[in-house]
Protein backbone atom coordinates (compact mmCIF):
# COMPACT_ATOMS: atom_id res chain seq x y z
CA UNK A 1 0.00 0.00 0.00
CA UNK A 2 2.86 2.44 0.95
CA UNK A 3 4.10 1.99 -2.35
CA UNK A 4 0.96 2.43 -4.48
CA UNK A 5 0.79 5.21 -2.81
CA UNK A 6 4.34 6.71 -3.48
CA UNK A 7 3.43 5.55 -7.07
CA UNK A 8 -0.03 7.63 -7.48
CA UNK A 9 1.90 10.55 -5.61
CA UNK A 10 5.00 10.18 -8.70
CA UNK A 11 2.23 9.78 -10.97
CA UNK A 12 0.56 12.98 -10.01
CA UNK A 13 3.83 15.27 -9.85
CA UNK A 14 4.64 13.96 -13.61
CA UNK A 15 1.35 15.20 -15.00
CA UNK A 16 2.03 18.92 -13.84
CA UNK A 17 3.89 20.74 -16.52
CA UNK A 18 6.23 23.46 -15.19
CA UNK A 19 4.64 27.28 -17.40
CA UNK A 20 8.24 28.30 -17.92
CA UNK A 21 11.12 26.51 -20.24
CA UNK A 22 13.55 27.07 -17.65
CA UNK A 23 11.79 25.31 -15.13
CA UNK A 24 10.79 22.61 -17.80
CA UNK A 25 14.55 22.00 -18.28
CA UNK A 26 15.15 21.68 -14.26
CA UNK A 27 12.74 18.89 -14.00
CA UNK A 28 13.83 17.42 -17.20
CA UNK A 29 17.76 17.65 -16.05
CA UNK A 30 16.52 16.01 -12.65
CA UNK A 31 14.45 13.59 -14.60
CA UNK A 32 17.26 12.43 -16.30
CA UNK A 33 19.43 11.59 -12.99
CA UNK A 34 17.38 8.29 -12.94
CA UNK A 35 19.02 7.09 -16.25
CA UNK A 36 22.83 7.54 -15.21
CA UNK A 37 23.83 4.59 -12.92
CA UNK A 38 27.19 5.45 -12.89
CA UNK A 39 27.05 6.95 -8.61
CA UNK A 40 30.16 9.24 -9.14
CA UNK A 41 28.74 10.54 -12.74
CA UNK A 42 25.46 10.62 -10.80
CA UNK A 43 26.59 13.39 -8.30
CA UNK A 44 28.12 15.47 -10.64
CA UNK A 45 25.51 16.22 -12.19
CA UNK A 46 23.18 16.57 -9.57
CA UNK A 47 25.94 19.43 -7.95
CA UNK A 48 25.17 20.80 -11.91
CA UNK A 49 21.83 21.54 -11.58
CA UNK A 50 20.69 24.97 -9.93
CA UNK A 51 23.27 26.32 -12.24
CA UNK A 52 20.66 26.52 -14.56
CA UNK A 53 18.48 28.02 -12.21
CA UNK A 54 16.68 30.70 -13.76
CA UNK A 55 13.43 31.88 -11.70
CA UNK A 56 12.07 31.17 -8.23
CA UNK A 57 10.33 28.35 -9.59
CA UNK A 58 13.02 26.71 -10.75
CA UNK A 59 13.70 25.16 -7.25
CA UNK A 60 10.27 23.64 -6.98
CA UNK A 61 10.43 21.90 -10.30
CA UNK A 62 14.20 20.46 -9.37
CA UNK A 63 12.41 19.72 -5.89
CA UNK A 64 9.82 17.48 -7.73
CA UNK A 65 12.08 15.81 -10.52
CA UNK A 66 14.46 14.83 -7.26
CA UNK A 67 11.21 13.14 -5.19
CA UNK A 68 10.05 11.14 -8.55
CA UNK A 69 13.81 9.75 -8.90
CA UNK A 70 14.77 9.19 -5.13
CA UNK A 71 11.53 9.67 -3.54
CA UNK A 72 9.18 7.80 -1.40
CA UNK A 73 6.24 8.93 0.68
CA UNK A 74 4.44 6.70 3.38
CA UNK A 75 -0.12 6.67 3.00
CA UNK A 76 -0.62 9.66 6.10
CA UNK A 77 -3.34 7.57 7.02
CA UNK A 78 -0.69 5.10 8.33
CA UNK A 79 2.73 7.60 9.56
CA UNK A 80 3.84 10.95 8.22
CA UNK A 81 7.35 10.01 6.56
CA UNK A 82 8.83 11.61 3.32
CA UNK A 83 12.49 10.18 2.18
CA UNK A 84 15.28 10.27 -0.59
CA UNK A 85 17.05 7.33 -1.03
CA UNK A 86 20.44 7.60 -2.35
CA UNK A 87 23.05 5.63 -3.32
CA UNK A 88 26.18 7.32 -1.67
CA UNK A 89 26.93 9.79 0.84
CA UNK A 90 27.96 12.09 -1.68
CA UNK A 91 24.64 12.75 -3.44
CA UNK A 92 22.83 12.67 -0.11
CA UNK A 93 25.05 15.68 0.79
CA UNK A 94 24.94 17.78 -2.61
CA UNK A 95 21.18 16.75 -2.22
CA UNK A 96 20.99 18.23 0.97
CA UNK A 97 23.50 21.26 0.21
CA UNK A 98 20.33 22.09 -2.69
CA UNK A 99 17.40 21.74 -0.61
CA UNK A 100 18.60 23.99 2.62
CA UNK A 101 19.22 26.52 -0.20
CA UNK A 102 15.90 26.36 -0.95
CA UNK A 103 14.56 26.12 2.29
CA UNK A 104 14.09 22.50 2.90
CA UNK A 105 16.31 20.83 5.45
CA UNK A 106 15.88 17.33 5.53
CA UNK A 107 17.11 14.84 8.20
CA UNK A 108 20.20 12.95 7.23
CA UNK A 109 20.10 9.06 8.26
CA UNK A 110 20.82 5.74 6.34
CA UNK A 111 19.00 2.41 5.95
CA UNK A 112 21.67 -0.56 5.27
CA UNK A 113 23.66 0.89 2.48
CA UNK A 114 21.67 3.63 1.30
CA UNK A 115 21.66 7.55 2.40
CA UNK A 116 19.07 8.98 3.33
CA UNK A 117 17.02 12.58 3.44
CA UNK A 118 13.78 12.40 5.77
CA UNK A 119 10.76 14.30 6.95
CA UNK A 120 8.89 12.89 9.71
CA UNK A 121 6.88 16.00 10.94
CA UNK A 122 3.62 16.88 8.93
CA UNK A 123 3.74 20.43 8.33
CA UNK A 124 7.00 20.06 6.57
CA UNK A 125 6.32 16.84 4.15
CA UNK A 126 2.93 18.88 3.02
CA UNK A 127 4.89 21.96 2.25
CA UNK A 128 7.75 19.78 0.37
CA UNK A 129 4.40 18.03 -1.35
CA UNK A 130 2.89 21.20 -2.41
CA UNK A 131 6.47 22.46 -3.77
CA UNK A 132 6.24 19.51 -5.88
CA UNK A 133 2.80 20.29 -7.38
CA UNK A 134 1.97 16.83 -5.39
CA UNK A 135 -1.19 18.87 -4.11
CA UNK A 136 -3.73 15.80 -3.89
CA UNK A 137 -1.27 14.27 -1.70
CA UNK A 138 -0.54 17.29 0.56
CA UNK A 139 -4.31 17.47 0.98
CA UNK A 140 -4.56 14.13 1.71
CA UNK A 141 -2.25 14.76 4.67
CA UNK A 142 -3.73 17.34 5.63
CA UNK A 143 -7.01 15.63 5.80
CA UNK A 144 -5.58 12.88 7.55
CA UNK A 145 -4.72 15.69 10.39
CA UNK A 146 -7.90 16.75 10.61
CA UNK A 147 -9.13 13.42 11.00
CA UNK A 148 -6.66 12.33 13.55
CA UNK A 149 -6.96 15.20 15.70
CA UNK A 150 -10.82 15.05 15.64
CA UNK A 151 -10.18 11.47 16.82
CA UNK A 152 -7.43 12.13 19.33
CA UNK A 153 -10.19 15.00 20.39
CA UNK A 154 -13.16 12.29 20.98
CA UNK A 155 -10.78 9.38 22.66
CA UNK A 156 -9.91 11.84 25.03
CA UNK A 157 -13.20 13.33 26.07
CA UNK A 158 -14.75 9.72 26.36
CA UNK A 159 -11.88 9.15 28.51
CA UNK A 160 -12.30 12.02 30.60
CA UNK A 161 -16.56 10.97 30.01
CA UNK A 162 -15.71 7.33 31.44
CA UNK A 163 -13.13 8.85 34.68
CA UNK A 164 -16.28 11.15 35.73
CA UNK A 165 -18.67 8.22 35.54
CA UNK A 166 -16.38 5.88 37.07
CA UNK A 167 -15.72 8.68 39.94
CA UNK A 168 -19.27 9.33 40.36
CA UNK A 169 -20.28 5.50 40.13
CA UNK A 170 -18.09 4.89 43.04
CA UNK A 171 -19.32 7.64 45.04
CA UNK A 172 -22.86 6.69 44.29
CA UNK A 173 -21.49 2.96 46.04
CA UNK A 174 -20.26 4.55 49.25
CA UNK A 175 -23.74 6.52 49.90
CA UNK A 176 -25.42 3.49 49.01
CA UNK A 177 -23.65 0.85 51.27
CA UNK A 178 -23.75 3.20 54.34
CA UNK A 179 -27.96 3.46 53.15
CA UNK A 180 -28.15 -0.01 52.51
CA UNK A 181 -26.32 -0.64 55.66
CA UNK A 182 -28.77 1.19 57.92
CA UNK A 183 -32.08 0.04 56.33
CA UNK A 184 -30.53 -3.43 57.29
CA UNK A 185 -30.38 -2.31 61.09
CA UNK A 186 -33.67 -0.48 61.02
CA UNK A 187 -31.62 2.99 61.62
CA UNK A 188 -32.93 4.77 59.18
CA UNK A 189 -35.95 5.72 61.25
CA UNK A 190 -34.05 7.72 63.69
CA UNK A 191 -33.17 10.03 60.11
CA UNK A 192 -35.26 13.37 59.31
CA UNK A 193 -38.25 12.80 57.45
CA UNK A 194 -36.55 14.85 53.83
CA UNK A 195 -33.41 12.45 54.89
CA UNK A 196 -35.11 9.45 54.66
CA UNK A 197 -36.57 10.34 51.65
CA UNK A 198 -33.12 10.88 49.98
CA UNK A 199 -31.97 7.76 51.36
CA UNK A 200 -34.98 5.68 49.99
CA UNK A 201 -34.40 7.17 46.38
CA UNK A 202 -30.77 6.33 46.40
CA UNK A 203 -31.20 2.91 47.33
CA UNK A 204 -34.29 2.86 44.88
CA UNK A 205 -32.03 4.05 41.84
CA UNK A 206 -28.43 3.29 42.47
CA UNK A 207 -27.46 4.14 38.53
CA UNK A 208 -29.11 7.71 38.88
CA UNK A 209 -26.83 10.79 38.79
CA UNK A 210 -27.82 13.33 41.41
CA UNK A 211 -29.10 15.39 39.41
CA UNK A 212 -31.59 12.64 38.10
CA UNK A 213 -31.99 11.88 41.71
CA UNK A 214 -32.94 15.57 42.36
CA UNK A 215 -35.87 15.25 39.82
CA UNK A 216 -37.11 12.13 41.75
CA UNK A 217 -37.65 14.00 45.19
CA UNK A 218 -41.29 15.45 45.46
CA UNK A 219 -40.80 18.45 45.47
CA UNK A 220 -37.71 18.44 43.34
CA UNK A 221 -34.63 19.15 44.68
CA UNK A 222 -31.18 20.20 42.56
CA UNK A 223 -27.81 18.31 42.69
CA UNK A 224 -26.53 19.97 45.11
CA UNK A 225 -29.39 19.90 47.14
CA UNK A 226 -29.10 16.08 46.81
CA UNK A 227 -25.33 15.86 47.58
CA UNK A 228 -25.94 17.78 50.88
CA UNK A 229 -28.57 15.26 51.96
CA UNK A 230 -26.50 12.29 51.69
CA UNK A 231 -23.46 14.16 53.09
CA UNK A 232 -25.59 14.39 56.22
CA UNK A 233 -26.71 10.98 56.01
CA UNK A 234 -22.95 9.97 56.03
CA UNK A 235 -22.18 12.30 58.99
CA UNK A 236 -25.24 11.11 61.15
CA UNK A 237 -24.02 7.42 60.37
CA UNK A 238 -20.68 8.37 61.55
CA UNK A 239 -22.17 9.65 64.52
CA UNK A 240 -23.93 6.51 64.88
CA UNK A 241 -20.33 4.20 64.66
CA UNK A 242 -18.61 6.63 67.07
CA UNK A 243 -21.34 6.13 69.64
CA UNK A 244 -20.34 2.09 69.68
Amino acid sequence: MAESYSKNTKEAILHTFPKKKCCQRIRQDALALANIYDACVRAEKLLAVPGHFRCDACFASFTAGLFVVFGSVTDPDKQYHLELSFETEKEQKVAAKILSGGGIRMRPGRRGERYLLYLKNSGEIEDFLARTGATHAAFDLMNAKIVREVRGNANRQMNCDMANITKSLAAARQYTDVIEEMFQKGQEIRLPKELRETAKLRCENPQSSMTELGQLHSPPISKSGVKHRLDKILQFYQGLADKK
